[in-house]
This record gives structure tokens, sequence and C-alpha cells, in this order.
């Protein structure tokens, strides 16, 4: 207790003395205007913005950090709150008791303020506060809470980002129309399909060309051969269609829903060995270009059951209006 009542007896003591100051300063006239300019240039740095903390020596950081917190700036703005000022007199003088207390004691305030923000799901201000909080004690036990909730939240946010980036690229990819085929296409799915078609005609033409055992009569002149294209077409076995196993139902343009326009289109196309559609190409459609590209992204979604074989087909799509 000695040392704290010499203490208060040298601040009284100093007290006293600026009293004494101020009085022989009153009495003096030409002096006395002077103190006014000084009382602006105090108001005018108590309300300016701080100046850079490494700036400030011990006495003014502990001013600014007695102004924040009678102006409740614990935590923020972030570089004027009384954390930022007290974390600052740490560094230019470790060691003060007052200033280690005045942290632990401001200490829950910035965890309370990064659950909020991590609540809030500003994950910028709670990184900050992080931050903050780590500085005034490395082994806070809110550290690792705070950090999980932090981890946590940028992965969910990401994942979000992710799920929704996959999600207007399956739109998109369902909204483009398929492409028209251009008339001298030459796909693989064509040439099989071409290469199995002539393969079949060569093998009933072979068939067809095969001459009868010969008659012990006197020989009859043989009849002029039909036309091998016929006879090929008669001989070949007939290969029965897939069966459709997935149908899509043309999307109505909204141009033609607005004028009222009803119409329909033939499509040819290929169903291929797994079942795909593909080389689909434009063979009618009334009125003409108004329902074209509804109706070739309508075939693009047909499915039909694998057969390991090509097919030929066509269908005619008709665009009528709802019944009200």
């Amino acid at each position: 207790m000695a040392p704290t009542g010499a203490w208060a007896g040298s601040k009284a003591a100093s007290a006293c003395l600026w009293l004494a100051l101020c009085l022989g300063l009153a009495a003096c006239g030409p002096a006395a205007p002077a103190d006014a300019p000084r009382s602006e240039a105090e108001h005018a740095d108590a309300v300016a913005l701080p100046e850079p903390l490494v700036e400030l020596d011990g006495e003014g950081l502990r001013a600014r950090a007695a102004q924040a917190l009678r102006e409740q700036r614990i935590h923020t703005p972030a570089g004027d709150s009384a954390v930022d000022y007290y974390l600052a007199l740490r560094d230019k003088e470790p060691g003060q008791i007052d200033v280690i207390s005045a942290l632990g004691e401001l200490q829950p305030y910035v965890v309370i303020a990064g659950e909020q923000a991590l609540f809030d799901d500003d994950l910028g201000e709670s990184q900050r506060l992080l931050g903050l909080l780590e500085r005034m004690d490395p082994q806070a036990p809110a550290l690792p809470r705070l950090r999980e909730g932090l981890r946590s939240a940028t992965a969910a946010r990401e994942r979000k980002a992710r799920e929704e980036t996959q999600r207007l690229l399956a739109e998109r990819a369902d909204a483009a129309p398929a492409p028209r085929a251009l008339p001298g296409a030459t796909s693989a799915a064509i040439k099989a399909d071409a290469a199995a078609s002539a393969l079949a005609a060569d093998e009933a033409a072979a068939r067809a060309s095969t001459p009868a055992a010969p008659i012990a009569s006197a020989p009859v002149p043989a009849a002029s051969p039909p036309p091998a294209t016929a006879t090929a077409v008669a001989s070949a076995p007939a290969r029965a269609m897939p069966r459709l196993i997935a149908d899509a139902s043309p999307r109505y343009p909204l141009p033609a829903l607005n004028r009222k326009i009803e119409g329909s289109v033939e499509i040819s196309f290929t169903i291929l060995p797994d079942g795909r559609t593909g080389a689909a190409r434009l063979v009618s459609s009334e009125p003409a270009g108004v329902f074209d590209d509804a109706a070739l992204a309508a075939v693009a979604r047909l499915r039909f059951e694998p057969s390991g074989q090509s097919h030929a087909a066509r269908r005619t799509l008709n665009f009528k209006l709802p019944s009200r």
C-alpha cells in the first residue's frame, strides 16, 4: 500500500501545481486568448480519424483506447477499435498489466461477434475477428471452434456455388436445340447405317440370283430378271423397330404460343445402336421455320431400347394450342 499512497500523493502535488499555473495564466490578460485555439485543436483531434497506429505513442494509444471504449467501439471498425489500440499499445509497451487485463476483459466480446458473423454468413468479418482473437490470445479456448465454423461455412458456400453452376449448365444443355444435320453429313452413325443396308442388299441379291435346278424338258427362255433393288427389298428380312422407352414432348415456342399459331413438323432421324437418336433432318414443316428447332430438340431427347443396330425412322410432331 505504501507505493500506492506515494503515487497518490505525487498525483495530488502535480494537480496543485497545474492549478497554480492555470491561475497564473488567467491573471495575465494578453495570454488568455491563446487558450481558445488550443481547445479547438484538441476537439478536432478528438473527432478526427485516427492516425496509423505505429505513429501514436503510448499515451496517444491509451487515450484512443479509452475514447473507443466510451463510444462502444470495442472491436469495430477495423483499425479504430479499442482492441486495435490495446494490441498496438501491448506491442509498444510489453508487459503492462493494465493492457493485458483490458484485452482479457474484451476477449468475450470478440468471440461473440465472431460467432454472430458466422451465423450471418459474413465470412469476411468472421475471418477478421478470428485474426483479432488470435492476436489477443493464441491459446484462446474459442479459437478451435471458430476456425472449424469458418472452415465449414467456407466449404458449404463453395459447394453451393458449384451446384448452382452445374444446374445452370444443365439447364442450358436441355434448352439448346439439336444441330440440324447438313445435307452432306458423313457421321459415323450414317456410315454404319449405310454399310449395314448395303450388306443386306448384297446378300439378298446374291440369294435371288442363285440359278434353280435344271429341267429335263426343252429349255425355256429365261424371263428377264426383275430389278435388283426390288428383289433386294422383297427378299431382305424385316428388322423390328426398337421399342420407345423415353418419349419427349416438344416445347411450344413462345412466339407461336403468343400469336396462337399451330402446325406440324416431320423429322427423319437414325436410331443408333445404343438407343439414342442422331442425324436428325427436317423433312417438312408447316408453317415453315416456326416449329423446326423445337421439333429437332424433341427428337434429340428420344430414347429407344438398345438393339445393337442402326434404324432409319421418321416422326411427325404436331403443335396444337392447349384447349381452354
